[in-house]
């Protein structure tokens, strides 16, 4: 049957749409889109029309001179005849992205792009793969989009501060060692900031979410890449991202634990919950036995202030979890900056307290938008069982993963999680594999 031909230009312009949105993200594959936009443009002549109407980002590829290059595209767009075969019209660019420009420095005669740029009458965003800020403030273009950004302490301020035409960075990596007042100088530009991520894993989270949350430049961050996070972190991570769709993170287990049950285990040498607390506190609390009343009053006191603190963090990050619309994927590693070979109290053990258990679980049983987790550390079955037993019906993909060798009872594991899938046929697919290798001992898909 032969589809109308108001109903096939529909269709057409629905990927223009498609390959328009895909453009712009430094991620898409070229090769396929480039096959993608032949295999219409090239069915006959309305269809070559219809989607030249529609196409609106023209790609510079060019690792060597990307001035070169627009300049040679800008001489193709001036030639009357070559334009009427010409699938990207220069009236209907609105977007130029410039892919695999490793060091941006490579526009040498910025004179020669600017003047370029100004040729492109509807052009309202420039997107950039990687930058030197010192370059991209003298682009005469008042909306640019840069895909990668590395924050480090070699980022002067002046860089940052002058380069006002950068209006959004889609992934900003921030380096180890940077220092608060350099992340929120930075974001006093009002950056629009897509995912941010730490690249240094035996590092406590630098970002200063409590101090950036009344500036509320953390809105628009749909993506954490995050180290080791203590629940105070967490819980203004969430007050200042209310956008956020996925989220992974290192914490301690043991202090986890421990907080969640109230002090009633064993403690591991950091602090979980705030940063006043550290290994001496923990020290003291195990190790003075014989100290006098005053002293083991003042203990009390502290501990009694330590878990009010806490509980008022975790009822808002349980909450906030239960409730989320946006949140879709999530992982939480087991890591401590004390025992950085993970070293956990319960990393060896097939179960957990059942206190932690059921506080740690309730949020995600009571989340409908979560469709993927990752907990790797969890060495129990218990904390699947009542996420999924109990009611939740909307993750899909689970994946777990053993942080160390020591862990005696995998088959148990690996059968207990067996006998819930075959329980539980909404669960499209469950990794459970060993670390350092790649023997998976459940690679459940259907």
């Amino acid at each position: 049957m032969n589809l109308p031909i108001y109903l096939l230009k529909y269709i057409i312009r629905i990927a223009c749409n498609y390959i328009n949105k895909i453009s712009n993200n430094y991620s898409f594959k070229k090769n396929e889109i480039d096959q993608l936009k032949k295999s219409i443009s090239l069915t006959c002549w309305t269809f070559f029309k219809t989607m030249s109407l529609n196409l609106s980002v023209l790609i510079i590829c060019n690792q060597s001179n990307g001035n070169q290059e627009i300049k040679k595209v800008s001489r193709i767009f001036e030639n009357d005849e070559k334009q009427k075969y010409q699938l990207l019209k220069r009236e209907n660019i609105n977007s130029i992205n410039f892919i695999y420009h490793y060091k941006f420095n490579n526009f040498t005669d910025l004179a020669s792009l600017n003047q370029e740029i100004q040729l492109f009458e509807n052009l309202n965003k420039i997107v950039i793969d990687r930058c030197d800020l010192n370059v991209i403030k003298q682009i005469e273009f008042s909306n640019i989009k840069i895909q990668d950004y590395y924050l480090s302490n070699h980022s002067t301020n002046i860089q940052i501060n002058f380069a006002t035409n950068v209006k959004e960075i889609a992934n900003l990596s921030i380096a180890p060692n940077n220092l608060s007042n350099l992340i929120i100088d930075f974001f006093k530009g009002q950056i629009k900031v897509k995912r941010i991520l730490e690249i240094d894993y035996y590092s406590p989270c630098q970002i200063p979410f409590e101090e950036l949350l009344p500036s509320k430049v953390l809105t628009c961050v749909k993506n954490y890449d995050l180290v080791i996070l203590t629940i105070k972190d967490l819980y203004y991570l969430l007050k200042s991202s209310p956008n956020l769709k996925r989220l992974s993170f290192y914490i301690c287990f043991d202090n986890l634990i421990y907080q969640l049950t109230n002090k009633k285990t064993l403690p591991c040498k950091c602090s979980g919950v705030n940063d006043g607390a550290n290994n001496e506190y923990f020290d003291q609390t195990w190790k003075n036995e014989n100290e006098n009343e005053n002293n083991n009053n003042n203990n009390n006191n502290n501990n009694d202030e330590d878990i009010d603190q806490f509980k008022f963090y975790w009822d808002f990050i349980s909450n906030e979890i239960k409730n989320h619309k946006k949140l879709s994927f999530l992982k939480i590693v087991n890591k401590c900056l004390i025992n950085h070979d993970s070293g956990s109290n319960y990393q060896k053990e097939s179960s957990f307290p059942q206190e932690f258990i059921e506080k740690f679980s309730y949020p995600f049983k009571m989340n409908n938008s979560i469709k993927a987790v990752m907990f790797n550390g969890f060495h129990t079955p218990e904390i699947y069982e009542k996420i999924i037993i109990n009611g939740n019906k909307s993750i899909f993909h689970y994946h777990s993963e053993f942080l160390d060798h020591t862990f005696q009872k995998k088959i148990e594991y690996k059968e207990s999680i067996e006998n819930l899938l075959s329980k539980n046929h909404h669960i499209k697919y469950f990794l459970l594999k060993d670390k350092d290798n790649n023997n998976y001992l459940l690679n459940y898909s259907k």
